[in-house]
Parts: C-alpha cells; sequence; structure tokens
C-alpha cells in the first residue's frame, strides 16, 4: 500500500449524518426566531409605521450603478408575513426533518435581520432615522465578513493540522499595525499585503514553536501572544505613531470594479466593485477548499490532524507539517490584519475588536470546513455590523445581544443543538515521538 492510500485509509472516516432528534430542534429553534419576529418586529410596530430602504452605492468613483428607486414597505405587515415565512420554515423541518435543517436555520436568521432592519428605520418610531440604506449595510456586512474569512481560514488551516490558533486575534492586530505602517510610508497596498503576510507568518512560528518543539499548552500560548501583540500595539501607537502622524496616514485600499456587473444595483457596489482583499479572499476560499481536500499536501496536514502517529508511520513528519501549516495560517491571519486597515484606516489600539475570536467562533460554526466558515462569516459579519450601525443611528434597542450572537450561536453548535460538530481527533493535543 502507498503512502497516499495508507494516509487515506487514516482520514477516512464515515459521513457523519445530523440525528433526527436535532434536526427537531433546529424547527423548533427557528418557529422561535418566527415568532419573536412575528410578535416584537410585526406585531411590535404601529398600525401606520412604514420603513423605506434605498439602494444608494457609497462608492461612485467608478461610475454609479443602475439606478433603484427607494422601496417603501408597511413595517407591521411586512414583518408579520416574514414572521409566518420563518414560522412555516420552522415547521417543515420539524416535520420532514431534512438533511439541511442546518441551512434552513440559516434561511430564519436572514429573514430575523431583514425584520430587524425594518424595525428600525420605521417611521413614526423612537430610531431618528426615516429610511436606510441597504446597500450601505450589505458594504459594510462584507467588509467585516471578509475580515473573519482570513481569520476562520487561518484556523481551518491550523487546526485541520493539530493545532489550535486562539491567536488569530494577535495575528490581526500585527498584520493591521505593520500594514499601516508601510502604507503609509511607501503608499502601496501590495507592499503592505507582502509585509503583513510576513508578520502573520513570524507569530504563526512563534505559536508552533512553543506548541510543537516545546509541547506547551496552545491555549495559553494563544491567549499570551494576543496579550503581547496588544500591549506591543500600544506601546508603538503611544511611542511612534502618535509622534509621527505620517506613519499613521489612514488611507483606504482603492476599489477595482468589474466592468458591467459592478452596476447591477445592490449586488454590484457589495460584491464586484471592491478591494483586491475582498477578490483575494475569495480566491484563498477556493485554494484552501481545493488544497485540503483534493490535493496530497492537504491529505497529510488532514492526517497529521487525526492521526499524528499513524501519519507518521508511512513516512510523514508530523512536526515539519504542523509548522509549515500554522505558520501559512499565520500568513494568512496577518493578510486579513492589512485587510482590516484597507477598509478601516487608521490604526488605532483595539481596532480589531476581538474579530480573532469571532473568526474562532465562525470556524467552529462551520465545522472546520473553509465553505462553512464562510458562510459564518457572512452571518457573523452582518451581526458585527449592526452592533455599529445601530448604535450610530441612535436606534434603541440593545447592541449587547447583537455583540453576543456570533458566541450564543458558536455554543448552541458547540454544545449540539443545532448540529453536530465533530474537531480533527487531534486536534490541540501535543505530539511526541516514541
Amino acid at each position: 500500500m502507498t503512502t497516499l492510500d495508507t494516509t487515506t485509509a487514516i482520514t477516512s472516516t464515515p459521513k457523519l449524518r445530523e440525528p433526527v432528534g436535532r434536526r427537531r430542534i433546529i424547527g423548533i429553534l427557528t418557529v422561535i426566531l418566527g415568532l419573536f419576529i412575528l410578535l416584537a418586529f410585526g406585531v411590535g410596530s404601529a398600525a401606520g409605521a412604514h420603513s423605506q430602504f434605498t439602494f444608494t452605492p457609497v462608492n461612485t468613483s467608478s461610475g454609479a450603478p443602475w439606478h433603484l428607486a427607494p422601496l417603501t414597505l408597511l413595517t407591521r405587515w411586512s414583518n408579520i408575513v416574514l414572521g409566518l415565512i420563518t414560522i412555516l420554515v420552522g415547521v417543515e423541518t420539524w416535520v420532514r426533518r431534512p438533511a439541511g435543517a442546518l441551512v434552513r436555520f440559516g434561511v430564519g436568521g436572514v429573514l430575523f435581520f431583514i425584520a430587524l432592519l425594518l424595525w428600525s428605520c420605521r417611521q413614526p418610531g423612537p430610531a431618528p432615522v426615516s429610511s436606510l440604506n441597504f446597500t450601505s449595510v450589505l458594504i459594510g456586512s462584507l467588509s467585516i465578513a471578509m475580515v473573519l474569512i482570513y481569520g476562520s481560514l487561518s484556523g481551518v488551516l491550523c487546526e485541520r493540522a493539530g493545532v489550535v490558533n486562539i491567536a488569530i486575534e494577535g495575528q490581526f492586530i500585527g498584520g493591521a499595525l505593520a500594514g499601516a505602517m508601510i502604507d503609509s510610508v511607501t503608499n502601496s497596498f501590495w507592499l503592505a499585503a507582502l509585509v503583513g503576510i510576513l508578520v502573520g507568518a513570524l507569530i504563526g512560528w512563534l505559536l508552533a514553536l512553543l506548541a510543537v518543539r516545546y509541547v506547551a499548552d496552545q491555549i495559553i500560548i494563544g491567549v499570551v501572544i494576543v496579550t503581547l501583540m496588544g500591549s506591543i500595539s500600544s506601546y508603538l501607537n503611544i511611542q511612534v505613531l502618535a509622534p509621527y502622524p505620517n506613519l499613521n496616514v489612514g488611507n483606504n485600499a482603492s476599489n477595482v470594479a468589474i466592468p458591467l456587473i459592478s452596476k447591477i444595483p445592490i449586488v454590484g457596489p457589495a460584491l464586484f466593485n471592491e478591494t483586491m482583499f475582498f477578490y483575494a479572499a475569495i480566491v484563498l476560499v477556493a485554494l484552501i477548499s481545493f488544497g485540503l481536500f483534493r490535493t496530497r499536501w492537504g491529505l497529510r496536514v488532514r492526517s497529521v490532524g487525526e492521526h499524528p502517529k499513524a501519519a507518521e508511520s508511512v513516512g510523514i513528519s508530523v512536526a515539519r507539517v504542523r509548522y509549515s501549516t500554522v505558520i501559512l495560517g499565520g500568513a494568512v491571519a496577518g493578510l486579513g490584519g492589512v485587510a482590516f486597515i484597507a477598509v478601516q484606516g487608521q490604526f488605532q489600539p483595539g481596532i480589531t475588536s476581538g474579530y480573532g475570536y469571532i473568526a474562532l467562533a465562525a470556524m467552529i460554526f462551520g465545522k472546520w470546513k473553509p465553505s462553512g466558515a464562510v458562510v459564518a462569516s457572512l452571518l457573523f459579519g452582518v451581526s458585527a455590523y449592526l452592533v455599529d450601525a445601530l448604535q450610530n443611528e441612535n436606534v434603541p434597542i440593545p447592541t449587547e445581544f447583537m455583540t453576543m450572537f456570533p458566541y450564543l450561536v458558536t455554543i448552541a453548535v458547540v454544545a449540539g443543538l443545532i448540529g453536530r460538530v465533530r474537531p480533527p481527533a487531534s486536534d490541540g493535543v501535543p505530539y511526541k515521538r516514541d
């Protein structure tokens, strides 16, 4: 038997399907979500209240998209309809118990966010806003989701190799700080991206060194690295960036519009008139998915994360694979830090706002798969953006609940309430050669 065949035998496991009971739980949770939409956002709105969505693009430097007139809806009846649709989706999930139950819960989550937007901009209502730019919400949510995608991909790479990467937040900080300084000096986000990748890779090497060679506790290592990078960034901000503001100008990366399709209303400005970092994230998702599940390299990485002793017995160097994969994961997260600066501008201590931990939650929600991590990043990106958007618009809703959303969903997933999750068998388990 060849090495590849043996490794395949090591890592091939029967495909797990969601138990019938869990699918019914998902159905019940979806029904509860629909009832909340129906009662809080629907019946709870005044009978004559109306909500207006506008679709004005934020960036028109490459030409405005085709015009789309504002959309005005009756808030109460629109949310009642959205609530009823969510309830029907939940009932269908409970009765039929389909294999795609988790997808149906995601549909309910999307309808919840739409209902929330309708409720937040209703007039008459307690909020001062009379309309909401839906295109702006979509663009802002995608900019945060893009950063989360980089972080979750970093986590997928590291944990598929068996190393827990709590240090994503620290790698974000390092990439953001280096990116802000390099771009301010050179006025080139290409060079900033390169340096951010190097800084992230260096932090990944430190994580691998402590976790693989010195067999230290990986959770503690990650927390220490995040604390270290936070302290370093605060020190450099006071001692370097503050006295030399030319090192932290706050440039934004320019958008690259794709001809014709960038002019499609709503989705055009959001998906096809973005920075190079957004397109790079899409390419990375495809490359990492293909690499992990369709190449010999990916097979080796997954075998080391599942059964390192068996992998080494067929000639695979566990230490070498873990070192290289964790460094690669750090490089991806470092690039994500530069991407964050590219859309946010100036670097400030704490600017990443815990996005590294949210990215880790997205990875878990996505079941350690790049495609699943993308879906979770999009969902959590909307949640994170609405926290700031609703605060800026003085919408009277406790934004703390929105902040808790990614973590509550992750706890539910890990607890098995809305799906079965199984991390790589040797994830976080130190390996010592006999």
